[in-house]
C-alpha cells in the first residue's frame, strides 16, 4: 500500500508540472475525506501528508537514476542480488525478510538501490578526490599494539632480522594481527600519539616504539598508570599507490547527506512543489 501511494503521488507531482488542469482535481482540497471527534481530515491534508512521508524516496529514486549514469553493467548488481537472495533463502532467512520487507521482490529492489547508491558515493570520491586526500592524509600501513615495552621491542629486533612484521608482531604477543590497512588522519581507531608520529614525519617503513599511557584506579582507589606500546609499518604514504582501495573505503564512510547533495547540486535537480523543496533543503541544506 505504501508503495502505491508513493507512485500515486509521484504521478500527481508529474501531472502538475505537465497539466494545469490535472493539477486542478486538487482544487477541492478542502472537502473533508474523514471527520472525528477532534479533527477532520481534508484531500489538501493527504496530499501534504503523502509529500512529506514519501520526500526521501523519491530523492533516493531520483539519486539511484542519477547513479544509472555511472553504472557499467547493471545486470552484475542484479545478479548479485539474485545470488544474496538465494544464499539467505538456503539459510532460511527468507520468511524474516518477508516479515521486514513485505516481500522478496521488494527487499531485491531494495538491495539494488542501495548497490547503485553506494557506485554514487565511488563516484562521489572519485570526482573530489584530491579535496578529500588533502582532508584525510591516508596511509597505508600496519599496526601492532603490546602490553610490554619488551615485546615492542623484539618485534623491531625479530622484524629487523628478517621476519615479516605480521609474524614479528603475532609471536610476540601482539594484541592483534596486523593487517595491510589504510588509515586516515581522523581515524577513531587511532590514539593521539599514533597519529601525532605519522603527522610529524613523512617516514615509511618501521617505527619506533609509541608508548600510550593512561590513567585508572585499582580496586583500592589507588591511581594506577598503564600503558599500551604501538609499532607501526608505514608501507606507503602516496595515496597514488592505494587509490582504489581508498576509494572503496572512503566511499563506504563518505556521509550519505553529502554524497546525495553533491549530485542533486551537479545535476541541478529542481524541486518545484513549496512544500517538497522546503522539506529536502531543510536536510541538504547546501542545495543550490
Amino acid at each position: 500500500m505504501k508503495k502505491i501511494l508513493i507512485v500515486f503521488f509521484s504521478l500527481l507531482l508529474i501531472a502538475g508540472c505537465a497539466n494545469r488542469n490535472s493539477y486542478s482535481a486538487l482544487s477541492d482540497g478542502k472537502d473533508v475525506i474523514y471527520a472525528g471527534p477532534d479533527k477532520s481530515y481534508t484531500k489538501e491534508d493527504l496530499y501534504k501528508s503523502l509529500k512529506l512521508s514519501s520526500a526521501d524516496t523519491i530523492v533516493n529514486d531520483i539519486l539511484k537514476n542519477i547513479a544509472l549514469k555511472y553504472v557499467d553493467d547493471l545486470s552484475e548488481i542484479e545478479k548479485e542480488a539474485d545470488d544474496i537472495i538465494a544464499e539467505y533463502t538456503e539459510m532460511g532467512y527468507e520468511s524474516y525478510i518477508i516479515a521486514y520487507y513485505g516481500s522478496m521482490e521488494t527487499f531485491r529492489e531494495s538491495y539494488i538501490s542501495n548497490m547503485l547508491l553506494n557506485e554514487l558515493a565511488k563516484e562521489y570520491v572519485t570526482e573530489k578526490y584530491e579535496e578529500l586526500v588533502a582532508e584525510d592524509k591516508p596511509v597505508k600501513m600496519q599496526l601492532a599494539s603490546f602490553n610490554t615495552l619488551e615485546e615492542a621491542e623484539k618485534c623491531i629486533e625479530d622484524y629487523n632480522n628478517g621476519s615479516s612484521f605480521d609474524m614479528a608482531a603475532l609471536n610476540n604477543n601482539s594484541n592483534e594481527a596486523p593487517q595491510s590497512s589504510i588509515y586516515t588522519d581522523d581515524d577513531s581507531t587511532l590514539v593521539y600519539e599514533v597519529k601525532e608520529y605519522l603527522n610529524s614525519n613523512d617516514a615509511t617503513g618501521l617505527s619506533p616504539v609509541i608508548i600510550f599511557a593512561t590513567k585508572t584506579t585499582d580496586d583500592e582507589g589507588n591511581d594506577v598508570e598503564e600503558s599500551t606500546y604501538y609499532v607501526l609499518n608505514v608501507e606507503s604514504r602516496d595515496p597514488a599507490e592505494f587509490k582504489d582501495e581508498y576509494i572503496e573505503n572512503a566511499a563506504a564512510s563518505a556521509s550519505a547527506d553529502s554524497v546525495k547533495e553533491y549530485f542533486l547540486n551537479k545535476h541541478q535537480i529542481k524541486f518545484y512543489d513549496q512544500d517538497l523543496y522546503d522539506l529536502v533543503t531543510a536536510q541538504y541544506e547546501g542545495l543550490k
